[in-house]
């Protein structure tokens, strides 16, 4: 295919990476402006030889399509700058990619009820910009929709360009591969598009309805072993019970769900502004780290390396829809944690520091400081995952309201009388003073340093040594590399 543009696209864009497979009907790839020296997205297709039923008469309304859906603007929707024709082929120019696929999303991380319904709400809104358009039966398959993440906060954009029925309707539609532009994946149509009935803003509901019981369970709804028994699926069965797959999901979601993925489209929410709408209208109780202010739990720096059983039972009532038994629940940990943390600074004479304790993370926003116990060589910093019993020896589920810590954020580890961090591949870095850490490479941490996983800051701290002085005569420390003498490297 590159070979054959190996000139320039309607003499101003050259081509450079390309991202579809070889064999697919559509060609993406990126290239470059050479009037503008910008770099845009490029979709090339090619046009069948002219023949009495696809005469100019069915081309101008295929361009005129392509003309609608230019004048789609929506921060949710990708933008198609300009189209046209390059001898036997249609080009479309859009904004580069950007961010991951939602695919690739639900298939390396882990998504909360939150989460999910702050993604769908997006695809809403730009499926309403598109059917003001007139675009209806939308292809929001998980590949075709981006989600960038900047400053902890995702981006989502639809990447529908109507090429699926474009060709389609060109007549280059016979892919049966789930990933081809032009292949109908029963996982995510609606009933009426399976049988063959015209889609509507019903068939849209539907497919955002799937695309968040995906989001939270992660699978959908309906998938058989083959397409006919997916498509079969898709137009008879019940929908499961949430419950199967997420525990302790609101019965409200389920409800609407239920609602959105009617078999019948007079069943279901007349618009997906109507969806949104009752989207917007559930009220998610704050998950249980949310709750309580800096200092309030301090069970966190009584408890040994695995966490409490009332601790683990906070983490897995995340998305339930009962606040009082989450707030049952932090007065039950507050209770078996009766005694403050011994404070880093009591040097000797704390009994607890002496016994056991290494080092802190101290946490010192709010009124009452939260300093994290340090009791191993090697101890991992995380966020607790109740779905998978995973639970790092240090969990900042309490504090990490925006979810910014990853599962196995960072490693603390101890030798002879030097302690070590590095960071374990997290997605949002660790920071030690204002450098950030190099996955992997182990760095000498010193009492008083400033560390941040994510956005949560913290000071690590030895007891019995004593702080510097306060009015800053000690900068932000970088990272030091061990001495070669007596420490070993990573």
């Amino acid at each position: 295919m590159t070979q054959q543009f190996s000139r320039l696209v309607a003499g101003v864009y050259r081509i450079g990476q390309v991202f579809t497979r070889a064999g697919s009907t559509v060609t993406s790839c990126t290239a470059y402006n050479r009037n503008t020296n910008d770099v845009v997205g490029l979709h090339l297709i090619p046009l069948p030889p002219p023949t009495a039923a696809s005469a100019p008469q069915q081309l101008q309304s295929l361009f005129a399509q392509l003309e609608r859906r230019r004048q789609v603007q929506s921060p949710a929707v990708l933008p198609l700058h300009t189209w046209g024709l390059d001898g036997s082929w249609l080009y479309l120019v859009t904004d580069p990619p950007r961010g991951i696929s939602l695919r690739h999303l639900m298939d390396h991380e882990h998504i909360d009820l939150q989460r999910a319904l702050q993604i769908v709400r997006q695809i809403l809104k730009g499926a309403e910009a598109l059917e003001a358009q007139g675009f209806m039966g939308l292809d929001l398959r998980p590949s075709l929709i981006t989600v960038q993440v900047i400053e902890f906060r995702d981006y989502v954009q639809i990447d529908d360009l109507g090429l699926r029925l474009l060709v389609n309707a060109l007549g280059l539609g016979t892919s049966q591969q789930p990933d081809d532009m032009a292949f109908f994946d029963p996982r995510y149509l609606a009933p009426e598009e399976i049988q063959g009935l015209p889609p509507g803003p019903w068939s849209d509901v539907y497919h955002a309805g799937l695309l968040l019981f995906e989001l939270v369970t992660g699978r959908p709804p309906f998938t058989g072993r083959t397409i006919a028994e997916t498509a079969f699926l898709q137009t008879n069965a019940p929908l499961p019970s949430l419950e199967l797959y997420h525990h302790n999901t609101p019965n409200v979601v389920q409800a609407l769900l239920e609602h959105a993925l009617a078999k019948q489209p007079a069943q279901r929410f007349a618009s997906v502004q109507a969806f949104l709408n009752a989207l917007n209208g559930i009220q998610m109780p704050p998950p249980p780290e949310r709750v309580p202010a800096f200092g309030e739990i301090t069970l966190l720096a009584s408890a040994e390396q695995q966490p409490s059983s009332a601790t683990r039972e906070i983490a897995a009532i995340k998305t339930t829809s009962d606040l009082s038994l989450a707030q049952t629940l932090i007065q039950a940990s507050q209770r078996e944690a009766a005694s403050p943390p011994a404070s880093p600074e009591a040097g000797p004479h704390s009994e607890r520091a002496e016994k056991d304790v290494l080092a802190y993370l101290c946490f010192e926003k709010g009124e009452r400081p939260l300093h994290l116990p340090i009791r191993g060589r090697n101890v991992v910093v995380g966020r607790a995952d109740p779905r998978r019993q995973l639970y790092p020896d240090i969990d900042l589920t309490p504090l990490d309201t925006n979810m910014v810590v990853s599962r196995q954020h960072a490693r603390i580890h101890f030798e002879e009388t030097f302690f070590y961090i590095e960071d374990l591949k997290s997605h949002n870095g660790t920071w030690l003073g204002g450098l950030r850490l190099k996955p992997l490479k182990a760095e000498l941490l010193q009492h008083g340093d400033r560390l941040r996983f994510g956005s949560l800051e913290c000071i690590f701290r030895v007891p019995g040594q004593s702080d510097p002085p306060r009015p800053g005569a000690r900068s932000e420390p970088q990272a030091k590399s061990p001495p070669k003498a007596d420490q070993p490297g990573s």
